[in-house]
């Protein structure tokens, strides 16, 4: 499973791969952003294969950054 962490404030989309990745160890929900859903300010959404997360950007946010972190 891949993770897609979407900030919407700084209008970016990164991918996170690794499940090690201090992130991803430290991702939690919160008032305005969510885990499987996104809020105000985004949220992390899950992925099968990088290949959707990415087809996800750029399908319904292709004017945020995609950073590929992990």
């Amino acid at each position: 499973m891949v993770w897609l962490n979407v900030d919407r404030p700084t209008k970016k989309c990164t991918l996170h791969m690794n499940s090690s990745c201090t992130y991803l160890l430290k991702k939690s929900e919160t008032d305005n952003k969510g885990i499987g859903n996104l809020k105000r300010d985004g949220g992390w959404l899950s992925f099968t294969d990088p290949k959707l997360a990415k087809l996800y950007h750029q399908s319904n946010l292709p004017e945020y950054e995609f950073i590929d972190h992990c």
